[in-house]
């Protein structure tokens, strides 16, 4: 079942090329914060590009237990963010829409590390700094210190994002799609890698 997948990655390496995992992720969800800190460090050393799906709207359409989950999202964020060192600042969901702003931005941001190194404290500040209400000045800031410039909003790139990760299969944020497969990535990680390792992207 894995050699399709095998052959392609070994094919993508002769060509000196790099593995992708997409990770879908929210800017309002405590999950994705751990999934794409943990996620970002992991692969850091493996030929591997991190690309950023930020997304808004996810979920399964009329669901009635919405405001339940994002309850439980944050016990679990708090237990799998203590096993990377990390405290949760936030004691309850972030009001919906209110740091989808930053999706824009990232969405219509150049990949690569600069955008990377932006999301990541982005989502330091938001879940395990201050858990004081969304300051769109200071998050401005925080993007010239990393990407320079101002960022330009890309709302439809937002929507292709989500359009893509329903057509991937995941319906929740984190999501990594890796090579055919994918995983909720707050915790999922090692599989993730495991997964890796077997295509042949091992940490140089």
């Amino acid at each position: 079942m894995t050699l399709p997948a095998r052959l392609r990655a070994r094919a993508r390496r002769r060509r000196h090329g790099r593995e992708r995992v997409e990770l879908f992720f929210a800017f309002d969800d405590p999950c994705s914060a751990v999934a794409v800190l943990d996620l970002s460090a992991r692969l850091a050393p493996r030929p591997v590009d991190l690309i950023l799906m930020p997304v808004i709207e996810r979920g399964i359409a009329g669901d009635p237990a919405v405001a339940q989950k994002r309850d439980y999202a944050i016990t679990d964020a708090r237990r799998l963010a203590r096993r990377a060192g990390l405290v949760l600042s936030r004691e309850a969901p972030q009001p919906a829409g209110e740091s989808a702003f930053l999706a824009e931005w990232v969405a219509g941001g150049e990949p690569g590390e600069a955008l990377l190194g932006f999301t990541t404290a982005a989502l330091r500040r938001l879940w395990f700094e201050t858990g004081a209400v969304v300051d769109r000045a200071a998050f401005l800031e925080l993007w010239r210190a990393h990407v320079g410039g101002d960022p330009v909003p890309d709302a439809g790139a937002v929507r292709a994002c989500e359009k893509r990760m329903a057509r991937r299969g995941p319906y929740e944020t984190p999501a990594a799609w890796v090579a055919g497969r994918w995983y909720f990535a707050h915790d999922r990680a090692p599989q993730i890698c495991e997964w890796l390792d077997v295509l042949g992207w091992a940490p140089r």
